[in-house]
C-alpha cells in the first residue's frame, strides 16, 4: 500500500516493525479486542481470528461470499 503525505499525518508508522493498520491510523481497539484463536460461528472449527469482527473461518467466509 502506497501512502501519501496526507495519509501519514498523525500516523504512527514504523518501518520494519509489525504495526497494524489500526494502530497506524490512530484508531484504538476496544480493550480485549485482540487477535486470538476463536471458534467459527458456522462450523465450530478453531481459527486464528483478527479480532471481534472476525468470527467466520476462511472456508465459511468464502462460502458466504460465494452464496451471495
Amino acid at each position: 500500500m502506497i501512502q501519501t503525505g496526507a495519509d501519514l499525518d498523525g500516523a504512527n508508522i514504523q518501518t520494519g516493525d509489525a504495526v497494524s493498520e489500526t494502530e497506524a491510523y490512530g484508531r484504538a481497539r476496544a480493550q480485549g479486542d485482540e487477535a486470538t484463536e476463536r471458534s467459527c460461528m458456522v462450523c465450530g472449527n478453531k481459527f486464528e481470528s483478527e479480532g471481534w469482527h472476525n468470527r467466520l473461518c476462511g472456508s465459511c467466509r468464502k462460502r458466504s461470499v460465494a452464496a451471495g
